[in-house]
């Protein structure tokens, strides 16, 4: 999967140069940074339409957030058409300096900010994992009917590697049940572990009450009733980050990731996504 989609992304950029070096080759000499800048969009405007039909083709329109993809290559498109316009010397809006400017320092920034985020997720995911946790959280992920979504059984593949290979670790099952789900995300981790991975029964805690993560590490900490104790949070990679953030909030002081795997290709639109809650915990809790 990884091969084909550096294969996808690499048809793209082309196709992308291809169209930005179509766009600027009859156009006046000079105006380097514009044209380099339609080089960039080109490829990013053509890559937003592509994986756009992507999660649709995964993942269905239900995708919290695919939005962003048009959104993105609309925007895209229509800096290029800015760009060409003022090169040609016919621009479309005439834009005073300031507010150039403005924009120019905004989007730099806000680009800063985006990399510096991403860069904390990705640490997150591809974080050294602990040995002999006393505790390992297994984060619900929503369930159908009584099976697990994608997301979640891997979580639950890591959470029964992880108590095969440390058998003195006591995991809780954290998640509630759904107004469309059968069972609880907690009862369906637990079966799961049992009954597909041989998991000792005894060694699973259930925690069936909470709604979404704050509550599933809250909750989890009060069974625990010790925040020094040595605990490690089960989530799919991209998600490690956040779930730190918010543990580190719920008074969890020994606390370290224990990501599992992070499905490709809609786990590229759970990265970016995810820059958004990042955002929201810090404005939150910091």
């Amino acid at each position: 999967m990884k091969t084909q989609l550096m294969m996808v992304g690499l048809i793209i950029v082309a196709i992308g140069f291809a169209l930005a070096y179509g766009i600027v080759r009859k156009s006046p000499k000079g105006h380097v940074i514009k044209k380099l800048i339609i080089f960039a969009y080109a490829p990013l405007a053509i890559w937003s339409v592509a994986f756009f039909a992507i999660c649709l083709m995964y993942a269905g329109i239900t995708l919290s957030w695919v939005w962003l993809w048009p959104l993105i290559a609309v925007f895209s498109g229509l800096r290029i058409i800015m760009l060409w316009a003022e090169i040609e010397g016919h621009p479309l809006v005439k834009i005073p300096g300031g507010l150039r400017i403005a924009y120019r320092i905004l989007f730099v920034a806000g680009l800063c900010l985006f990399l510096l985020v991403e860069g904390k997720i990705v640490g997150a995911m591809t974080a050294e994992v602990p040995t002999g946790l006393d505790y390992v959280i297994v984060l619900g992920a929503g369930i159908r009917g009584d099976q697990p979504t994608n997301p979640l059984r891997k979580r639950i593949e890591k959470a029964a590697e992880y108590m095969k290979e440390n058998p003195d670790t006591i995991l809780i099952a954290s998640g509630g049940k759904g107004t469309d789900e059968r069972i609880s995300e907690a009862e369906c981790i637990r079966q799961q572990l049992t009954e597909v991975y041989g998991i000792d029964n005894d060694r699973i805690i259930m925690e069936d009450q909470s709604r979404d993560t704050i509550e599933n590490l809250e909750n989890s900490k009060a069974i625990i009733g010790d925040a020094d104790a040595f605990c490690g949070i089960i989530t799919n990679g991209f998600h490690e980050y956040r779930a730190m953030l918010i543990a580190d909030h719920a008074g969890y002081r020994n606390v370290h990731p224990v990501p599992a795997t992070t499905l490709l290709p809609v786990g590229i639109h759970y990265l970016v996504r995810e820059f958004f809650g990042v955002i929201q915990c810090w404005v939150t809790y910091m």
